[in-house]
């Protein structure tokens, strides 16, 4: 994945989670990312832009991170394209949710924003949809690994 021509969009309802995102993205070398504040902009700006990957929250007003995963799942041209979920509210059910609505990713939040971790985490996911297998991101168990 060539980093410098990669375009993603970043989606969550809170305008600081995006900045959090967005600056740890162009920090990791991708400078083309878009942001949405719900599902509703996002579905918007995914039909009228080619994003190479989505990261979304799950919990949003009028169209959470699972309606738009579901809706991009069902877009005839980029059905396939990569879509990481996040939330701050993990159980297996969810996971197994995300996974039937053709997620390519799940990250937990919160997620700790160290160089290491994040650089560790973006490489694990890019890998995990190459090789077409779900990847499960948790930061905790990351965080103490570099301890």
């Amino acid at each position: 994945m060539n980093r410098t021509n990669t375009r993603l969009l970043v989606v969550d309802d809170s305008i600081s989670m995006r900045h959090i995102i967005c600056d740890l993205l162009h920090e990791l070398g991708f400078p083309a990312v878009d942001e949405a504040g719900d599902g509703v902009a996002a579905l918007e700006l995914f039909r009228r832009t080619p994003y190479d990957v989505v990261i979304t929250d799950w919990y949003m007003p009028r169209c959470d991170g699972i309606d738009l995963l579901r809706a991009i799942r069902h877009e005839p041209e980029r059905a396939e394209t990569p879509v990481l979920v996040l939330t701050g509210h993990v159980t297996t059910a969810r996971v197994v949710e995300a996974i039937e609505a053709g997620a390519n990713g799940f990250i937990a939040k919160p997620f700790v924003v160290h160089p290491e971790i994040a650089m560790s985490a973006a490489l694990a996911v890019c890998a995990a949809h190459d090789q077409g297998r779900l990847e499960v991101f948790e930061p905790r168990l990351w965080a103490s690994a570099w301890q």
